[in-house]
C-alpha cells in the first residue's frame, strides 16, 4: 500500500496512457476496417458489374441469334405457294406455340394485319429493342402470305425476353454490394435508334427501367479523383451490336453502409473503451482515496505535519539507514512555550493558529530530507539525517531565533511564542530510538526548568552540557 502512495502519480499516469494507447489502438483499427471494407466493396462491385454486363452482352447475342435462327428455320420450311387457308395459318399458331416452349424467353405468334395497316416490319438481324415491365424485349416480323380473302396479311412475329439474372452476393459483405447500384446502359444495332435504360439494384434484385437519352455523354465519362466508377464498352462488328455502359459513383454512402455491417463490432469496439476510461477513472479515485486515507492516518490532520505513529516509523527507518551506512543521527524535542496561557487568551481556535503557525516555521527553516512531527498537543520532534550534534545545535539555534523574529496575527492581534528545545544524537550501535527520544525529552524538561525560550544539548565528545539562550 505504501509503494501505490509513493508512486501515485506515476501509476495513474500510466493508466491515462495505456487508456489512451488502447483507445488509439481501436481507433486505427476501426479506420483499418473501414478503408479495407471500402476496398472490398469497390473491387466486389466492379467485378459484380463485369460479370453482369459481360453476361447481359452475351445473353443479348444470343437473343438475336435465336431471330436469326427463326428466319433461318422459316426459309428452310417456306409457307405454301398461293393464300394462305385458315387451316395453315392454325397449324402454323400450334407449331409456333410448341417450339417457343422448348425455349426461356421466347414467344412466336402468327398474326393476320389488315393489309392497310401493315407497316415496314423489324428484321430478324435487327429486332426492335425496348425496355417494359423490367425486362428488355426484342421483337421482329417475318411476312408468311396474305389470306385468301386478300384482306389480312399474315406475318409470324418474334419475341424474345431478357430479364436480369438474379443477383448472388458475396458472402462477406452481402447485399451491401448491389445497394443502391444505378446502371447506365446505351444499346445500339447497325443503323437502329440507340435504346437508352437504366439498371438499378435495389432489394437484393435489379430491374431495367427506360430513360431518354436526354443528358446521355457522347462517350464514357472519365473517372474523377474521388469516386470511383464502372465504365466499360461491348461492340460485335459481326452483328453490328454495341452496349456501352457506365454506372454513378460506387460505394457513394459508404459510411451508413459501414455502420450498419458493423453495428455490432463497433458497439463493443465503443463498449471496451468506455470501459477502459471507466475502469481508469475508478483506479484514479481508488488511488486517490488510498492516499488521502494514508495520508489522514500519517499526518497531523491540524498542522499537517507527520503524527506520532508516522514519525516513529520514519525515525525508526532513518536510524536503521544511519547503522548500515554509518552516519550521524540527531532529534530535537521541542514544546511550545505558555501554550496553555494562549488557550486561556486567545481560546482553543487562537491556540490551532498557534499551532499551525509553529508548524509552517518548522517546515520552512528545516532541511528538506528533514523530518517534521506533531507528537502531542503541543510538543514537535525534528529528525535530522546526516547532521552531527554541532549542526543539530545550530539548527535549534536557527530556530529560536527565527521564532523570535517573527509574530502570531490572530484576529487582528500580533503576539510571539518560544518555544524550549531537547538536542540529542545517536549513540551508535546498541543505541535504540526509544532512548534517544527519552534523552531528548529529558533535556527538552531541563531547558524548560531553566526558563524557556531555550535548548539544551548533550554535550559534545569531551565538553560540558550545552544550554543556549
Amino acid at each position: 500500500m505504501s509503494w501505490v502512495v509513493k508512486h501515485a502519480q506515476v501509476i495513474k499516469r500510466i493508466c491515462w496512457i495505456t487508456v489512451a494507447v488502447l483507445s488509439i489502438l481501436t481507433v486505427v483499427a476501426v479506420v483499418d476496417r473501414y478503408q479495407r471494407q471500402q476496398i472490398m466493396l469497390l473491387e466486389s462491385q466492379q467485378a459484380l458489374l463485369a460479370q453482369r454486363s459481360a453476361r447481359g452482352y452475351s445473353d443479348l447475342l444470343s437473343n438475336l441469334q435465336t431471330h436469326k435462327l427463326q428466319q433461318s428455320l422459316l426459309l428452310a420450311n417456306p409457307p405454301p405457294q398461293g393464300c394462305l387457308s385458315d387451316e395453315f395459318i392454325a397449324g402454323q399458331q400450334r407449331f409456333n406455340k410448341t417450339q417457343a416452349a422448348d425455349v426461356d424467353g421466347l414467344s412466336q405468334h402468327t398474326l393476320r394485319v389488315p393489309i392497310h395497316q401493315l407497316a415496314p416490319l423489324p428484321k430478324p438481324h435487327a429486332p426492335r429493342m425496348k425496355v417494359s415491365g423490367g425486362s428488355l424485349h426484342m421483337t421482329s416480323g417475318q411476312l408468311l402470305g396474305y389470306t385468301c380473302d386478300k384482306r389480312y396479311a399474315v406475318i409470324q412475329q418474334t419475341q424474345t425476353r431478357l430479364n436480369p439474372p438474379p443477383l448472388l452476393q458475396p458472402l462477406a459483405l452481402g447485399s451491401a454490394v448491389s445497394e443502391g447500384l444505378v446502371v447506365h446502359v446505351a444499346l445500339n444495332q447497325g443503323m437502329g435508334p440507340t435504346l437508352y435504360f437504366d439498371i438499378r439494384f435495389n432489394a437484393g434484385k435489379a430491374i431495367y427501367l427506360p430513360v431518354t437519352g436526354t443528358g446521355w455523354p457522347t462517350s464514357l465519362p472519365d473517372q474523377v479523383q474521388g469516386e470511383e466508377r464502372f465504365l466499360r464498352q461491348y461492340a460485335n462488328l459481326h452483328r453490328e451490336l454495341q452496349m456501352r455502359i457506365y454506372s454513378e459513383p460506387l460505394a457513394p454512402n459508404f459510411l451508413s453502409q459501414f455502420l450498419i455491417l458493423n453495428g455490432q463490432w463497433l458497439l463493443l469496439a465503443a463498449g471496451v473503451v468506455v470501459c477502459l476510461l471507466l475502469i481508469n477513472w475508478l483506479v484514479a479515485h481508488l488511488i486517490d482515496a488510498i492516499v488521502v486515507q494514508h495520508r489522514e492516518a500519517s499526518h497531523d490532520f491540524l498542522t499537517g505535519l507527520y503524527n506520532r505513529r508516522a514519525a516513529m516509523a520514519l525515525a525508526e527507518t532513518e536510524l536503521a539507514r544511519a547503522t548500515r551506512k554509518p552516519g550521524p543521527l540527531c532529534v530535537l524535542m521541542m514544546d511550545i512555550d505558555h501554550f496553555k496561557q494562549v488557550n486561556d487568551t486567545y481560546g482553543h481556535d487562537g491556540g490551532d493558529q498557534v499551532l499551525k503557525f509553529f508548524a509552517q516555521l518548522l517546515r520552512e527553516t528545516v532541511r528538506q530530507p528533514d523530518l517534521v512531527a506533531r507528537i502531542g498537543g503541543e510538543e514537535f520532534l525534528v529528525v535530522l539525517p546526516d547532521t552531527d550534534l554541532s549542526g543539530a545545535q545550530q539548527m535549534a539555534r536557527r530556530l529560536l531565533q527565527v521564532l523570535r523574529s517573527s509574530t502570531v496575527d490572530y484576529n487582528g492581534k500580533c503576539f510571539g511564542i518560544t518555544c524550549s528545545i531537547g538536542v540529542s544524537a545517536w549513540h551508535g550501535h546498541g543505541d535504540s530510538l526509544q532512548n534517544l527520544l527519552v534523552r531528548a525529552d529529558k533535556l527538552l524538561y531541563q531547558a524548560k526548568q531553566q526558563g524557556r525560550d531555550r535548548y539544551i544539548s548533550e554535550p559534545l565528545a569531551d565538553s560540558a552540557q550545552v544550554a543556549y539562550v
